[in-house]
């Protein structure tokens, strides 16, 4: 194993037995392997994987795709059936709801149980219990059995004794969808707080938005094998292209999701189906795809689209994104079109907005759809980050965080 590598895991396979009726089971020791009565799902194949120190490594995928196994296999929750899982360092995990805690024990005698598993002292969990204690901010129910807690209270717990342990090793399966927004928020700047630390941290969660704001790297299992690994960016279009391609199979659509070749060479993701393509988009005050702002300026850019008839519901969709593709504003407008004597449609948008944001390098996604409610639509072409511009140094007198919210300040008397 090399000296950077905080997780090394060689081949990694588990397979379960399904049995369709409980007596198969009782059979199944009688006849001592004899004879099969049972049959096979492998959860995971062949997983070969190396996090390094420090590293943040999301891990994304459908249900039933294998991740949770794969933490599970990682933390030592979980056997292999063939494979070895090789960690250096102390290892805390935020598995299942509840997993690791005994119901009948109380929320300060599981925080000292866990302890002891993961090998601190007593005496040195008693100097860490009262900042666990205040993170969790569940009162007195820290003195009453788990089996009272609410699902909420149960995750305040888990992930306190868990990121106040300070592990080496970090591992969070989607744990976090429980619990209100405020927590939510203290769990997201404690994660940050730990990977600045040079905590290495796996994460599973369905959120893009956060794979793409922790993760350095996104491994992509499908069916229990490693499809696809690289960064957060490319992985989550991914992810969004295959969600696509199986709601377009699923309502027998007329034309299926498919890769598309990236507007100019952008180097970036472009899918979509054939009733429909993104022609061309420009910034207009400079021209091309590429372009700088001063604070302030007023930026302009024009789309050409081509779609088919049979699109029922066109729109153009225009996303403001980050550097990490965090998506920070856009907007959608319904195309009328021109019927053109070659039988598409065509239509030319212009979007226009002042350049009020902070330094640093933006990119516009692109989405003609076909879209049937406020949440459901269908992508005729997205282009990914196809256009990009640099936003200029402020003056003096800059904003604070990202979007200048034009806010104005003045002092007053007091009365």
């Amino acid at each position: 194993m090399s000296s950077d590598a905080a997780i090394r895991a060689y081949g990694l396979s588990k397979c379960y037995e399904i049995y369709d009726k409980p007596q198969d089971r009782l059979k199944q020791t009688l006849f001592r392997g004899r004879k099969q009565f049972y049959r096979e799902f492998w959860a995971l194949r062949d997983i070969s994987l190396e996090v390094t120190k420090g590293e943040t490594v999301g891990i994304i995928g459908r249900n039933g795709s294998g991740k949770s196994t794969l933490l599970q296999l990682v933390a030592g929750t979980l056997s292999a059936t063939t494979g070895e899982v090789r960690i250096d360092g102390r290892i805390a995990a935020l598995l299942e709801l509840g997993a690791g805690f005994n119901p009948d024990f109380t929320g300060r005698e599981n925080v000292f149980m866990n302890g002891a598993i993961l090998g601190i002292p007593r005496a040195e969990m008693e100097r860490r219990f009262d900042a666990i204690a205040r993170f969790a901010d569940i009162g007195d129910f820290i003195d009453q059995p788990i089996k009272t807690y609410s699902s909420g209270m149960v995750v305040r717990l888990a992930f306190s004794v868990s990121a106040n342990v300070d592990p080496d090793i970090l591992i969070v399966d989607e744990a976090l969808a429980v619990g209100d927004a405020a927590f939510q928020f203290k769990c997201l700047d404690r994660l940050e707080t730990l990977t600045k630390s040079g905590t290495t941290l796996l994460f599973v969660s369905h959120s893009m938005d956060m794979v793409k704001t922790f993760c350095n790297r996104v491994v992509y299992l499908e069916a229990g094998r490693i499809k696809a690994s690289g960064s957060p960016e490319e992985m989550a279009e991914l992810y969004h292209f295959d969600l696509r391609a199986e709601e377009q199979r699923f309502r027998g659509a007329r034309s299926a999701v498919a890769w598309k070749q990236p507007l100019y060479g952008s180097g970036r993701a472009g899918f979509g189906t054939d009733e429909g393509r993104i022609v061309g988009a420009e910034f207009v005050n400079g021209g091309g795809q590429v372009s700088g702002f001063n604070p302030g300026e007023q930026i302009t850019i024009v789309v050409d689209v081509e779609y088919t008839p049979a699109v029922r519901s066109p729109h153009l969709g225009v996303l403001l994104q980050d550097r990490r593709m965090l998506q920070i504003g856009g907007h959608r407008l319904v195309l009328t079109g021109t019927p053109g004597a070659d039988g598409l449609v065509r239509a030319r948008v212009q979007c226009s907005f002042a350049a009020k944001l902070a330094q640093g390098r933006y990119f516009m996604t692109l989405r003609l759809e076909d879209r049937k409610s406020k949440d459901l639509f269908f992508p005729l072409d997205k282009q990914a980050g196809v256009m990009s511009f640099e936003m200029l140094p402020q003056g003096r007198d800059g904003f604070l965080g990202p979007v200048d919210l034009g806010l104005q300040l003045s002092e007053i008397p007091i009365p």
